[in-house]
């Protein structure tokens, strides 16, 4: 990885999801003999864009995402990573933080923004907040709260914010706008949006074929220019004669 000399501060922002009623709190503490008032969301601040790990990896304004203001900054540290060279690593993780691997236990937003702390400024996150969800889901408080946080999990998957990278968005687009097998509409909420897209990838195949066919509309032409240039100058030679008789 190149380095440059420019830095760029690094900040972990963290969210507080706390559960509406405080249950989780008064429960945690009965029954874990620890209090833990909600679930943390993380994200990363760098290069003035938020990243974070929901429905793929996803990219928004800092602190104006639907998470709102956050509860705490911590800055992490500078970076000599440049934003091409940081483009290039989450390319890397692709992979593995996608539309379709989100796992609250062992594979969330935290786990994202631990790795990617790692490889921007050489440090995790605090270990609290990256080891919450598995150690709660091992205790009988964990397994009482489950349903709650699937609910979480499932907001998780589908948060708002541009996705990183144009194949999580295409494949969202696929799972949201799937036409019911009946009707043969989209699902109602999100109606307008899919007939837009749909719109939209009908006028990128278009705008795909005829970039495609171009060039062979170019070689046709100059194919036929060829031909005709060649029957020109045959022409004379290939005329029928005439035989005049002479008479006697």
């Amino acid at each position: 990885m190149e380095k440059k000399d420019t830095h760029h501060l690094s900040f972990l922002n963290i969210y507080f999801k706390q559960n509406s009623d405080g249950l989780a709190a008064a429960l945690s503490e009965q029954l874990m003999g620890k209090k833990i008032d909600g679930i943390w969301h993380t994200s990363i601040h760098v290069h003035g864009k938020e990243y974070w790990f929901g429905r793929g990896m996803q990219v928004g304004i800092p602190r104006k995402t639907q998470f709102g203001q956050p509860k705490e900054v911590l800055q992490m540290g500078e970076t000599e990573v440049d934003e091409e060279g940081f483009q290039e690593y989450l390319e890397k993780l692709q992979p593995r933080y996608n539309i379709g691997t989100y796992n609250l236990t062992n594979h969330n937003c935290n786990n994202f923004s631990d790795e990617v702390c790692m490889f921007l400024v050489d440090k995790n996150i605090p270990k609290d907040i990256v080891s919450l969800p598995s150690e709660v889901l091992d205790t009988e408080f964990g397994q009482a709260m489950k349903p709650m946080l699937e609910v979480f999990e499932n907001r998780m998957k589908n948060t708002k914010g541009h996705n990183v990278f144009e194949k999580d968005a295409t494949m969202l687009d696929k799972v949201r706008c799937k036409r019911d097998k009946d009707t043969k509409q989209f699902p109602e909420e999100d109606r307008d949006y899919c007939e837009e897209r749909a719109k939209q990838h009908i006028q990128e195949l278009r705008e795909q074929m005829q970039a495609e066919l171009k060039p062979l509309f170019a070689v046709g032409l100059q194919a036929l220019a060829k031909s005709l240039a060649n029957n020109g100058t045959s022409a004379t030679p290939g005329l029928p004669h005439h035989h005049h008789h002479a008479s006697t």
